[in-house]
């Protein structure tokens, strides 16, 4: 693998938006750390009309500053692990960013205390209309704000209740050991989780299961550790919701993005009512790799090979011909990003794996990719982008405050760029394995966001009410109410191979609760965003409103704009309806 240095400039991020160089971020830092301090002067006075709006207003150039200053240290540190500097860098703003915390935890608890009638008032104030989102929050939130000194203590216990997930995180990457597995030859195969995902798309069926086993089973060695560690992240989510005065851990997940807990337990319905589609694709799928019986360890294989190999370039083009459906302005912007260096495409030696996009408001956005050229990367690219036009356009429309989207409307862009990649891929297909190639990667995209994530929600959902419900918990339990859920969604078509049981306790995004489900609504939302674009009940422009809406009103209620309503199945509905025909077209392909 090629050394930073290596990799071409014009592959590699350009930071000139954020800072030219790193003694203007070291000035920018001492100057943001010099100025934080000074918002304890609006402590006691935000019942001033005039001393609040400053007092907003200095917030919001603290928060600016502290974004940049964040984002050109933690992609830096990305790009180059090993580099101690970036990592000091990155260490020294996150120490800054709890320090504010501290000192600015005051301010919601004062407003809190404010008359509703003042804060209604603000509303209709001109004056504050860019922090409009921020004062329904306050006007929402007030039953669930504590006084002042409550506030600035869980502040602080903030710093290091997430010990849980990064113990978890420490366990995997530095102490987790796997042995060495077996291939049908009887030969040896050094095994991680990296060598894991590539061993279970193998052809070797003996090398599949026994990496399945082997990678469930690694954790099984160290279940009561993992069990203990797991049930302290939920005893610490059932402890925050009491604390505010929440019902439940659920609705306390929920509350801050305005969702409501019907629409949790109305997803798991759905899914549940629609769990034969998943049978039928696993059916079929066993058919496609032409074995006996399906297990558990097969499911990532595909015995469709396509030579498909994408430069940069070409893969680029590719995403904006798919996407031209959106709009010159939109693809426009596209072009910008390749030209000025807004992505980071290539893998290098110490670069963090994976990829994501991240933007300080007002500023570029940036995209991490590890580019090689097959088809995932290309569709992992249109993803990427999709994050990056949806907080684009955000950005440009709403002011810093009115322009953070919600996590729940956050996998929504993306994933409607995956979608139009993959019918554009699809439409163009010539032959027969080249239509089932395409049809495969949806339909496995669509189990592994919809019912494998909704699969993980109910988990969560049932360890939750049962810590809030004081029932005994241990690992035998944990395992089991697992298991007992793969098996319902996998149907008695698959072989459930028992070391499944474990999977539970590699999930990381288990110690961040209630989060998994927004990747099942957001495919499901746009689902229904290229069905509504494509026969025209929305146009362009109604989607791009919805992209410019920052956090202007409910998730649910901008949703609306592009014709997603969650207080009806309508959603569900209209997803589920076209993953069936998707599978009756995979049927189609494969019997012929």
């Amino acid at each position: 693998m090629k050394k930073r240095n290596q990799i071409a400039e014009k592959y590699k991020w350009n930071f000139e938006s954020y800072y030219k160089s790193d003694d203007d971020w070291q000035k920018a830092y001492n100057s943001y750390s010099s100025n934080i301090s000074q918002i304890k002067k609006y402590d006691g006075f935000l019942h001033n009309k005039k001393k609040l709006l400053d007092c907003f207003r200095d917030m919001e150039n603290l928060n600016l500053e502290l974004e940049a200053l964040y984002i050109y240290a933690h992609c830096n540190s990305d790009v180059d692990i090993a580099n101690t500097k970036y990592q000091a860098m990155y260490n020294k703003i996150r120490e800054k960013a709890t320090e504010q915390s501290v000192i600015t935890s005051f301010i919601q608890p004062q407003l809190s205390r404010l008359d509703n009638k003042y804060l209604e008032n603000l509303l209709q104030d001109k004056d504050f209309d860019d922090f409009s989102s921020y004062i329904k929050d306050i006007l929402r939130e007030k039953e669930h704000t504590l006084n002042e000194n409550e506030e600035e203590l869980l502040s602080k216990i903030s710093s290091f209740s997430s010990n849980f997930s990064q113990i978890h995180s420490s366990f995997e990457n530095a102490d987790l050991k796997f042995k060495d597995i077996l291939d049908k030859n009887g030969k040896k195969h050094k095994m991680n989780q990296s060598q894991a995902s590539i061993y279970l798309r193998s052809e070797d069926y003996v090398l599949r299961e026994n990496a399945y086993k082997e990678l469930q089973g690694a954790y099984a060695r160290y279940n009561n550790f993992l069990t203990v560690n797991y049930l302290g992240s939920v005893k610490k989510d059932v402890f925050y919701a009491k604390s505010r005065k929440f019902s439940s851990a659920l609705e306390g997940a929920l509350f801050y993005e305005q969702i409501e807990p019907e629409l949790y337990q109305n997803l798991i319905k759905n899914v549940e009512e629609n769990l034969s589609l998943n049978h039928k694709y696993f059916q079929l799928k066993k058919k496609l790799i032409n074995l006996k019986t399906i297990k558990l360890s097969d499911i990532y294989y595909n015995p469709i090979k396509l030579n498909l190999k994408f430069t940069y370039e070409k893969a680029f083009n590719y995403v904006c011909g798919a996407l031209k459906i959106l709009g010159k302005d939109y693809v426009d912007f596209l072009t910008n990003m390749f030209e000025k260096r807004m992505i980071d495409v290539f893998p290098n030696e110490n670069k963090r794996g994976g990829a994501y996009q991240t933007m300080a408001t007002k500023k570029n956005p940036l995209v991490l990719t590890n580019f090689v050229g097959n088809y995932n990367d290309v569709s992992t690219l249109a993803h990427e982008l999709g994050h990056a036009m949806h907080s684009v356009y955000s950005d440009r429309a709403q002011s810093p405050a009115n322009s953070q989207y919600t996590i729940f409307l956050a996998e929504i862009a993306s994933t409607v760029n995956e979608i139009l990649l993959n019918d554009y891929f699809l439409s163009s297909a010539k032959t027969k394995k080249e239509k089932i190639f395409y049809l495969n990667e949806f339909l496995f995209d669509f189990y592994a966001t919809v019912f494998r994530q909704t699969m993980f929600a109910n988990f969560e959902f049932i360890i939750h009410s049962k810590v809030e419900k004081n029932e005994e918990l241990s690992s035998k339990i944990l395992n089991e109410t697992y298991l007992n859920l793969v098996k319902k969604y996998f149907g008695s078509k698959v072989k459930i191979l028992k070391e499944v049981q474990y999977e539970w306790s590699r999930i990381p995004h288990f110690y961040t609760s209630f989060y998994v489900y927004k990747y099942a609504t957001g495919i499901i939302s746009a689902i229904n965003i290229v069905e509504n674009l494509k026969s025209n009940k929305i146009t362009v422009e109604d989607y791009k409103k919805f992209l410019s809406s920052g956090c202007t009103d409910t998730p649910t209620n901008l949703l609306k704009i592009v014709k997603v309503n969650y207080d009806s199945e309508e959603p569900f509905k209209v997803a589920f309806k076209y993953v069936e025909n998707k599978i009756k077209e995979f049927e189609k392909n494969i019997k012929n």
